[in-house]
């Protein structure tokens, strides 16, 4: 369930259609939580998502890894988000918009880790290529985590 009670209390910002709400390769200060409006997340001119849930997050990456943004956001209509200017502080201080954010990242993960092991059993007879998928699969889910995990 989307803890639309704890986000709503939250600045607003609006963007038009066409504009980039986050730009790739950024460091945004900023949680935004879609209000209303449709976007596309899009990186190296390849469409990852198309997002009209409102409570969608995105940024949260970005600013729980403390690395640069990895994709780009754009408005397809005019949107309004909720924004979280003080991220780390206001989760920490919302459990269940944590918690909200963080079942969004498992079910990435999820959907994710199930593409890759679709992508696996379809290169079954291509042995070169099993293993560099079972690589790709090790390293998300296991690769240097307590390393990642200490910064």
């Amino acid at each position: 369930m989307i803890p639309l009670d704890s986000i709503s209390t939250l600045p607003e910002v609006s963007f038009s259609e066409g504009d980039e709400v986050i730009s790739v390769n950024t460091h945004p200060e900023t949680i935004f939580f879609l209000k209303s409006g449709k976007v596309e997340v899009v990186r190296e001119g390849i469409r990852l998502a198309l997002v009209k849930t409102p409570g969608s997050a995105f940024g949260e990456v970005s600013l729980l890894l403390n690395s640069p943004t990895t994709a780009t956001v754009v408005a397809l209509e005019d949107c309004t988000f909720w924004v979280a200017e003080e991220p780390i502080k206001f989760l920490s201080e919302h459990p269940r918009v944590n918690f909200h954010v963080s079942r969004i990242l498992a079910l990435r993960l999820d959907a994710a880790t199930q593409y890759l092991v679709d992508v696996r059993e379809q290169l079954q007879e291509a042995s070169d290529h099993v293993g560099m998928l079972d690589g790709v699969l090790d390293a998300i889910q296991h690769r240097d985590l307590k390393k990642r995990m200490a910064q």
